[in-house]
């Protein structure tokens, strides 16, 4: 895919939030519990969701994330910007 480092920072944004939505449900709510009683209660518990099928899709977005963030900073290896200061001026002690 090709696009500008500004589009793919903002891809990288939403896949960090996208991957924080499996991981909760991979974690937290990846379970329903269900109560039978027929004389004695007995809990059930079965995934909601295929738990594997979230972790390759984590996996993924971690891919892509990584991916992402090696040709952004791959870029700015290579991209010069100019900019009027003097960065010694403004770090240099207080007299």
């Amino acid at each position: 895919m090709k696009a500008s480092v500004n589009a793919f920072l903002s891809m990288q944004k939403a896949l960090l939030t996208r991957r924080g939505q499996l991981e909760a449900v991979k974690n937290s709510s990846a379970m329903s519990t269900s109560y039978y009683s027929q004389g004695v209660e007995t809990r059930v518990e079965k995934p909601t969701y295929d738990i594997k099928a979230a972790d390759r899709m984590i996996t993924k977005i971690n891919r892509a994330l990584f991916e992402i963030d090696t040709k952004v900073k791959q870029s700015n290896a290579v991209t010069e910007i100019d900019i009027a200061l003097d960065f010694d001026d403004l770090m240099k002690e207080l007299s």
